[in-house]
């Protein structure tokens, strides 16, 4: 049986969550062809899972059916970011770290379109069995005049990202 659950951002402190022991099943690099031609490749990463202290109580209605059951979820994760660009967009290597205002404000190519390589689900194992699936999925893609240490233009990327929640059976 699965289901989509809303997952919400709790209104409460870290304190009344409980932290959910999570596997990873598959955590997959996704692929996409920019406009300029270069090849962005992102990673999710999910680094911890806290959920309501009622969050199994809520699993047993899932799996006797009941619709529309909210469970509140707090995640922490991190999205790896890599281009691979052809050898016309190479710029001065920098070493500089830019500031994200300054990087906003730098930005030559915005709303790049791109299309998609590769993009699947990456799944996480939660206690009890339940199986957590994430996609993310970049939404806007602009390139910087800025150039990292390797002569590669810095692109900003922001993600959305889909979720499922498949009770055990």
């Amino acid at each position: 049986m699965e289901g989509r659950v809303k997952i919400e951002t709790p209104k409460k402190s870290l304190l009344d969550l409980k932290p959910i022991e999570f596997e990873v099943e598959k955590e997959v690099w996704n692929r996409y062809r920019l406009e300029d031609d270069a090849i962005l490749k992102t990673k999710f990463v999910l680094i911890n899972v806290f959920a309501e202290k009622d969050f199994e109580e809520k699993v047993e209605k899932i799996k006797k059916g009941e619709k529309n059951v909210k469970v509140g979820f707090e995640f922490q994760s991190s999205n790896v970011v890599g281009v691979t660009v052809p050898l016309n967009l190479l710029g001065e290597p920098s070493n500089q770290q830019y500031p994200l205002q300054e990087l906003e404000a730098s930005v030559i190519k915005d709303e790049m379109d791109f299309e998609t390589i590769t993009e699947s689900w990456n799944i996480y194992k939660l206690e009890g069995g339940i199986i957590l699936k994430v996609r993310n999925s970049p939404i806007r893609v602009r390139r910087t005049n800025k150039f990292d240490s390797r002569g590669i233009p810095i692109y900003l990327v922001d993600f959305v990202a889909d979720v499922k929640f498949v009770p055990k059976k």
